[in-house]
């Protein structure tokens, strides 16, 4: 898929759910060219949204209200996975299931309490488009933060961390990439920023489960390297053989 067929498919839905859309597949096509994402991001963001502008003439029209921000499907994604996908996981051994269980039920909490407070404080509703970049990277960065350290407190083994933590450079770098061109594009202008962080928060979606699918990929590349290693779960001490 190239830019023009980018350009030929948002064409085809522009109008519909143009916000959401766009960025939808501005996501997928950024990550089909995995190695250029830093530097096609800002000309796909910008220009690409620029130019359905000029050509159509219209303005994104979604009725997006602070009920459709504070109910977003990211927060019933986050619980089903919480409670019903992360339980069901299997990994190579009992003791790195339980780990690995472990490591995305904190980071999906982070995530879901974090932006939760965001959202209550409705801090977001009064910002211009600088103020609303800056405050969501300190957001993605607290929120970073506060799940590496609660993860290093329950013992999760540092391997684990550092090549999670590998594995998402290129999309935390992504999702700063995307929340910078949604903030700064006139394409997402709504009242109260409204379609920015609806539009942002489908991002963050998007994140959240590519995380989750790693996973069991950075399970299988720790090859030795846990052996032997204890964690403790509800009183239970389990060993990685």
């Amino acid at each position: 898929m190239g830019l023009q067929d980018l350009i030929t498919l948002l064409e085809k839905f522009f109008g519909i759910k143009g916000g959401i859309i766009t960025t939808l597949c501005i996501f997928i096509f950024i990550l089909y060219k995995t190695k250029l994402i830093g530097k096609l991001f800002n000309k796909i963001s910008e220009k690409y949204i620029e130019y359905f502008m000029s050509k159509t003439g219209k303005s994104v029209v979604m009725d997006i209200s602070e009920s459709d921000i504070t109910n977003h499907d990211i927060f019933n994604y986050i619980d089903f996975w919480l409670y019903s996908k992360i339980p069901a996981f299997q990994f190579s051994t009992q003791y790195r299931t339980i780990v690995f269980r472990k490591y995305l039920s904190i980071y999906l909490k982070k995530y879901k309490d974090d932006l939760s407070s965001y959202i209550n404080s409705k801090s977001y509703l009064e910002m211009d488009d600088s103020e609303l970049w800056k405050s969501f990277l300190a957001l993605i960065n607290n929120i970073v933060y506060d799940y590496e350290r609660e993860m290093e407190s329950v013992g999760i083994p540092k391997i684990i961390l550092e090549k999670m933590k590998d594995k998402n450079n290129d999309t935390i770098q992504l999702t700063i990439d995307l929340i910078e061109g949604i903030c700064n594009s006139q394409f997402y202008k709504s009242e109260s920023n409204y379609l920015k962080v609806y539009s942002i928060l489908n991002i963050l979606l998007s994140i959240l489960e590519n995380t989750i699918t790693k996973s069991q990929g950075v399970c299988n590349s720790i090859n030795g390297q846990l052996r032997n290693f204890t964690f403790t779960e509800q009183g239970t001490v389990f060993i990685e053989p």
